[in-house]
């Protein structure tokens, strides 16, 4: 072949372009990422739409269904679900794989402009995005220490949260188990109806005495100079709202905050919570940004919380409590391992073989010279280094040196019949060349519809495909360039008798020799009964077929990690704190499993953010340092953890998921029910449920519908409000503003906003007796018990529909 030709005259020719390809395949090595899998993007499309204190049903009907009726017009829908919770309505679109998600984002993003009309005015805007697996929490960060947890909070938020955010590829960072500063003003039911006040009253007093506001400009003409003008009327002090003006008494006298309310320099509702290993704390979520690097941004923050731990005051600790790069670079160590393994493995096959050092080190340079290569094709196609094409170079180890022994094999065949070497290396190369070709050629064939099939499977197989293709024709370059060349240089007749190579080498090659003549014979018997042969082939198919049906198929395995999920979940009704008294409880038995070493807990740091719902982490001991495999460690825990929470609605463990997000669930198996009727639907459930927990084959089975959330209802009498001339939106706010609390401004302190908030004090709205002591203002001014015209109810709704 002309190019191997001229690679045999021309060495500097070969080895140049080599050369090239090595050291491109070298500097981009060191630019690809390293991550777990290929960067795959679903078309999933999802809605989130916030309506602070209402019901589910409420949701549903308000802001869920509305939206459903909007995106179902949208094209491609393969499935559309949605969740309403309290306060909260999500509604996930998946299209058809072969749709684009930005096209489709934006189409659910005008048709949610359009129901916007239908929703009402009090639900926050709607948040469209993409559902991207890749931009899952990477890290937990645990801020600890002797510090107050208002302090705490402070110092993970303002100087942690935002060095973090400022590393190239961090995305979102949420503040788990934090309790900021908030001025509290905790109003006393008595006192306001002994002057005569509402909670509306104070709030619009708030708003309408603690304002800054821009006044315009102010020009000068002689001076010709220009100001800006603002009315600084905002209180400087926490206890300087105790004198804010609420309204005048009939006798003339002011009414000010102070004499209804206590003031509080403090911190906001405690809704989440956060321990490590028994010690409390403060946890940061961090997301890396989509398409960003999970290796680069995790060693990133590594080395940034490096930093930060040398400036942070005395007494804070700072711990990464879960970190999944570690996983990721452990996985791409091991494969490098493995496919240096069998680097070194070929070569002493090679060597056993043919006899040769010289042969044998042809063969160990033109293996790393063509894997090398292949990344800069790697970086060529935007790849990264991941499970799926570190497989892919893994088993093309075996597939690169076929080319290689196949040409030397020719060209050591020319030599033994006396041909020169370089003459040798010319016509041995040309005599398999096109055999070689048709070999790569053949491969590619096999790999490429791989790299393109269709479907889940086929978006997580396009790099392995193409990693294939790549490595093989890279090898075939190298085959018909440096291999010849360097056979024309190197190789000498006469090099491959076993003489050369001492008694082991004698007893091999008289061992081969012997296996060779069997195979010659055999081959003779095979040619001379052709239908026994093809019977048995035909039979070897058949059976091979039967039994591949009955090998288990799943999208991914059961991967030992070292680290497994838990999640504890306790009747509706349980508060934050019996929840952390539960979870303390499950995190102490979970530590005394062996090969356990970390326990990380959060509470409501889902997005509903449940406060009955404990979620865990367990790291556990590596997996090459204990014996036991992680899945008999998973049952241990469990028993604990059922045996330590008896009280819990439910418990499950789970691995740590290969994928979150993008339609993908954590659990191995999920059946839908649908229907209109929510009572059946529950019936139905629980019986399907019921009959898995009975099976020895399912494990953590439960549903979806959670019913019997207790709430308290307000239920008005419209006709007694319309005489009495209260608005039923005025009465709703009054009793959000005095039982949920409502936000009436912000204080500034030293460049830090915080947010002041008015509240019933405790023992007055904890008790829903005492929730008739609210008054309402009607339409002519005057003062209306609430009792007159409304109900407290406590019943039982779904938590989320």
């Amino acid at each position: 072949m002309w190019i191997s030709d001229v690679s045999i005259r021309r060495p500097v020719f070969a080895v140049m372009i080599i050369m090239a390809l090595v050291v491109l395949g070298w500097i981009s090595l060191g630019r690809v990422g390293v991550d777990l899998f290929p960067k795959v993007e679903f078309p999933v499309v999802s809605v989130t739409t916030t309506l602070e204190g209402a019901s589910p049903e409420a949701v549903e009907s308000d802001v869920t269904d509305p939206i459903e009726e909007q995106v179902n017009t949208t094209s491609g829908i393969e499935t559309l679900s949605s969740t309403s919770a309290e306060g909260l309505s999500q509604v996930v679109i998946q299209y058809d794989l072969d749709e684009n998600v930005d096209v489709k984002a934006q189409d659910v993003r005008d048709k949610v402009s359009l129901a916007r009309a239908e929703i009402p005015q009090d639900a926050e805007q709607s948040i469209v995005q993409k559902v991207d697996p890749d931009a899952q929490a990477i890290m937990s960060v645990m801020i600890a220490g002797d510090l107050p947890i208002r302090d705490l909070t402070q110092y993970a938020d303002k100087t942690v949260k935002e060095r973090l955010q400022r590393i190239s590829g961090v995305g979102s960072i949420d503040v788990v188990g934090g309790r900021d500063r908030e001025v509290r003003i905790w109003l006393d039911a008595v006192k306001m109806r002994a002057y005569g006040v509402t909670a509306e009253d104070v709030s619009a007093a708030i708003r309408r005495e603690h304002a800054e506001i821009p006044g315009g400009r102010l020009e000068t003409p002689g001076a010709r100079a220009e100001f800006s003008v603002k009315t600084k009327g905002e209180v400087s002090t926490v206890q300087g709202f105790r004198s804010i003006l609420v309204a005048f008494r009939e006798d003339g006298a002011p009414t000010t905050i102070g004499d209804i309310a206590r003031v509080e320099d403090g911190m906001e509702d405690e809704r989440s919570y956060a321990e490590l290993n028994g010690r409390r704390g403060v946890s940061l979520e961090l997301r890396k940004q989509s398409g960003r690097n999970t290796v680069e941004v995790a060693r990133a923050v590594r080395e940034e919380l490096a930093e930060i731990r040398k400036s942070a005051p005395a007494g804070i600790e700072i711990v990464t409590a879960r970190d999944t790069a570690v996983f990721i670079e452990g996985s791409a160590d091991d494969v490098f391992f493995d496919i240096q393994l069998g680097i070194v493995l070929v070569v002493l096959v090679t060597l056993a073989f043919l006899l040769s050092v010289r042969a044998t080190l042809i063969v160990a340079i033109a293996m790393p010279t063509s894997l090398i290569a292949t990344f800069f094709a790697f970086y060529v196609a935007d790849f990264t280094i991941n499970l799926m094409t570190l497989m892919a170079l893994s088993l093309a180890v075996g597939l690169l040196v076929d080319d290689a022994i196949v040409v030397l094999e020719s060209i050591y065949r020319k030599l033994e019949e006396g041909l020169p070497p370089m003459q040798a290396a010319s016509e041995g190369t040309k005599e398999v060349g096109l055999a070689v070709l048709a070999a790569t050629f053949s491969i590619c064939a096999v790999f490429v519809p791989i790299a393109f099939m269709e479907g889940v499977v086929g978006r997580f197989f396009y790099q392995y495909g193409l990693a294939i293709t790549f490595s093989v024709l890279v090898s075939l370059l190298v085959s018909l360039t440096l291999t010849p060349m360097l056979s024309s240089r190197v190789l000498k007749n006469g090099e491959t008798d076993p003489e050369n190579y001492g008694r082991f080498a004698r007893i091999f090659d008289n061992g081969y020799r012997k296996l060779d003549s069997y195979y010659g014979r055999l081959l003779e018997w095979s040619l001379s009964a052709r239908w026994v042969v093809m019977v048995a082939a035909v039979l070897a198919i058949v059976v091979a077929i039967a039994v591949a049906r009955t090998i288990p198929a799943a999208f991914d395995t059961r991967a030992d990690r070292a680290e497994f999920l838990a999640t504890v979940e306790l009747p509706f009704g349980a508060g934050l704190q019996e929840t952390r008294i539960v979870s303390s409880r499950v995190a102490h038995a979970i530590s005394g499993v062996r090969e356990v070493t970390t326990v990380f807990y959060t509470i409501a740091s889902d997005p509903q953010k449940s406060v009955n719902k404990a979620f865990f982490y367990v790291g556990l001991t590596p997996k090459d340092a204990r014996d036991e495999s992680f899945i008999p460690i998973m049952d241990t825990t469990r028993a604990a953890m059922l045996k330590a929470a008896p009280e819990a609605k439910h418990i499950s463990l789970a691995d740590v998921p290969w994928i979150s997000g993008g339609g993908f669930s954590d659990y191995a198996m999920m059946y839908v029910l649908q229907g209109p009727d929510l009572a059946v639907l529950d019936a139905k459930a629980s019986e399907v449920v019921s009959r898995m927990r009975a099976s020895p084959l399912f494990a953590d089975a439960k549903t979806s519908y959670d019913a019997g959330k207790p709430e308290v209802q307000v239920h008005v009498d419209r006709e007694r409000a319309a005489d009495l001339g209260v608005p039923v939106r005025s009465l709703a706010e009054t009793v959000r503003a005095m039982v949920g609390g409502v936000k009436v401004g912000s204080f500034e302190e030293f460049g830090q906003r915080y947010d002041v908030r008015v509240r019933l004090e405790e023992d007055q709205r904890d008790d829903i007796s005492r929730l008739n002591l609210i008054q309402i203002r009607s339409a002519n001014g005057q003062l209306i018990d609430i009792s007159n015209v409304a109900r407290f109810d406590v019943a039982a709704g779904p938590a989320q529909i």
